[in-house]
């Protein structure tokens, strides 16, 4: 049975439009493409954004809303995976679309969060530096959004390099990966867990920005071992650190944090740990059975 999107679809390699597929072969996932204008269906009586609210002004119902030419991006990330692009490796390819992010200009926003956006702190942001050697600016791919081009229109643009190096650019793979794969945690998770330590770790970062850059760069990532994720009643907190042991101060940090952490969980939450372990010498089953949540001062999408 086919779907829609079969509708029309070349029904052999050679049936694609011609030089279609050979472009495609020279982009991958990181590319930047000139934005298309860009639409999404929403509802002038419950705007949320600029976009909504100025269509509640003139319109009623629910329908497509174009953004506005002033507010348009100038270019897109290619946030799509390499592979689906020429899909070079099937013999009849059945992807007709490509996924773009929009990239913004936030020069304007203060130096303190650029930092975070360049350090990727926010998984929702994520820096394009090469960028700027087309124009002044902050460039930032928002993947809050992604919108679908047919890959003939993809095929006709000229491309640019976001990224300086294969290996820089491999941090799009690893964000998108993130937002689809972050685990969904339960309200006494958020309210005892994440959030109080997210309130702690700001205050470490506002009061001594120096420790906590250096938690940053000890700590690879934080994860919890849970006995639901939905509904926990047990919450283990560990610190991953990748080739080396924390420092004394960042364990002293973290043993502090919990302890304050089991305080005001009450009985209602079991919070355990901190249990500090080494990613080169975890073994893959143990990691597995953890809940990875990134690094320490990563900014969730609601934050």
């Amino acid at each position: 049975m086919a779907s829609f999107v079969d509708d029309g679809l070349p029904r052999t390699r050679d049936g694609w439009p011609e030089g279609v597929l050979s472009a495609l072969e020279e982009l991958t996932q990181g590319d930047v493409v000139p934005c298309p204008q860009l639409v999404f269906h929403g509802s002038p009586a419950c705007p949320v954004t600029r976009t909504s609210r100025d269509y509640a002004l003139d319109h009623e119902g629910d329908m497509p809303m174009q953004v506005d030419e002033e507010d348009s991006p100038r270019w897109a990330l290619i946030t799509s995976g390499t592979c689906d692009l020429a899909e070079a490796d099937a013999a009849l390819p059945l992807k007709p679309f490509v996924q773009l992010s929009p990239i913004v200009d936030l020069s304007a926003v203060d130096g303190g969060k650029r930092k975070l956006v360049r350090e990727g702190k926010y998984n929702y942001l994520l820096h394009v530096p090469r960028l700027t050697e087309h124009a002044a600016g902050f460039w930032v791919a928002d993947l809050r959004i992604e919108y679908p081009v047919e890959k003939g229109w993809l095929a006709r643009q000229k491309p640019l390099k976001g990224f300086t190096s294969e290996h820089e650019q491999e941090v799009v793979g690893r964000a998108i990966a993130w937002l689809r794969e972050r685990p969904a945690m339960g309200r006494a998770f958020i309210d005892f867990v994440a959030r109080p330590l997210r309130t702690l770790l700001g205050e470490l970062r506002a009061g001594e920005p120096e420790a906590a850059q250096a938690m940053d760069d000890e700590i690879a990532e934080w994860a919890v071992s849970v006995d639901s994720r939905l509904n926990p009643r047990r919450v283990e907190v560990i610190l991953l650190s990748d080739g080396s042991d924390p420092s004394a101060a960042t364990q002293r940090w973290w043993r502090e944090a919990v302890d304050r952490l089991r305080e005001s969980a009450g009985d209602g939450l079991a919070i355990l740990g901190p249990r500090f372990e080494r990613l080169d010498q975890l073994s893959v089953s143990d990691y597995r059975r953890l809940t990875a949540l990134a690094k320490p001062h990563q900014k969730f999408s609601n934050e």
